[in-house]
């Protein structure tokens, strides 16, 4: 029996037909695909977008109430929590909790920093050349140290006008110097250990441990007791048990120090009570964090800003 050619055609034009429908069917399906694609990647910006403002406004929400003058450290209004899930957490501690970057490179106190890096896991050979760096960076001089950066080795990158040759103002500026790229690179939080406020005495009231461990030079464990003498028996930090350090001889003891010259230094390096006030807020929705700080002398603002958040 003969197919009538006719009929083949129109078979044909049917299979064809049939492709096309096949191909626009998968056509609308990718398009769809994307559509749904962009519009939750959309919905996943506009909920990061919608919780950085929030958790902006919890952290400054904290920092009103922490600037009362009011308030103590222990207040319950520091801790915040919302409905939405959102909140905030504010802490009140003495500014001087943190060494001082340039009343250490203006005294060449070379011993101190070079333990801090290599508590951060610095290379020996990188902690110096950093120490070098930041030293040319605040003298007032252009005299290169051994392994450091003056004007010639900036221009050599491009980098005009450089270094400042005076102390840091903002701890921001220390960004600038040759190496510390690679610290905010490996050890972003880095700026919890600095300040370049105060007279360069350590508050060990409010330092925390590791910093305490780094400054007397004694391990960890060492460190232990003088915590807990800080927080008192039930382990909590501002509660009516917490014990105040008052001189230097009793924070040697407590650290297991007892050699004249380091009960000395001691007593040049730390103080009890540091005038300067820095309120941290961090106000926080879902996973989405925004630290806010100010420090403040006498109820005179001396620096606000936003930091990283790696708590």
């Amino acid at each position: 029996m003969r197919i009538p050619p006719s009929f083949t055609t129109h078979r044909r034009e049917q299979g064809s037909a049939l492709i096309a429908v096949f191909w626009l069917i998968a056509v609308l399906g990718m398009v769809v695909f994307a559509s749904t694609k962009m519009l939750a990647t959309d919905s996943h910006y506009a909920k990061e977008s919608r919780g950085r403002i929030f958790a902006k406004r919890f952290a400054e929400m904290g920092l009103a109430v922490g600037q009362h003058p009011a308030i103590t450290p222990d207040d319950p209004l520091l801790n915040y929590s919302s409905e939405t899930g959102g909140g905030s957490s504010v802490t009140l501690v003495a500014e001087e909790a943190r060494f001082n970057i340039n009343g250490l490179l203006l005294n060449s106190d070379r011993s101190l920093l070079r333990r801090l890096f290599i508590k951060w896991n610095m290379k020996p050979e990188f902690a110096s050349a950093l120490i070098d760096a930041l030293k040319d960076w605040v003298d007032q001089d252009d005299l290169v140290s051994l392994n450091g950066a003056e004007k010639r080795e900036y221009e050599k990158e491009g980098l005009e006008d450089m270094p400042f040759n005076r102390p840091f103002k903002d701890l921001d500026e220390m960004l600038f110097v040759r190496g510390m790229e690679q610290v905010n690179a490996y050890y972003p939080g880095w700026r919890d250990w600095f300040t370049v406020f105060g007279d360069g005495r350590i508050d060990v009231n409010d330092a925390k441990p590791e910093l305490i461990s780094v400054l007397a030079d004694v391990p960890m464990e060492r460190v232990a007791p003088l915590v807990q003498y800080r927080v008192g028996m039930d382990g909590v930090k501002w509660t009516k048990d917490d014990g105040r350090l008052t001189s230097a001889v009793q924070v040697a003891q407590m650290l297991g120090v007892f050699q004249p010259q380091i009960v000395q230094q001691l007593n040049q390096w730390v103080q009890f009570a540091g005038p300067i006030r820095r309120i941290e807020s961090v106000g926080s929705l879902g996973d989405v964090s925004r630290r806010l700080v100010i420090i403040s002398q006498n109820n005179q603002g001396l620096w606000r800003g936003e930091l990283p958040n790696h708590g």
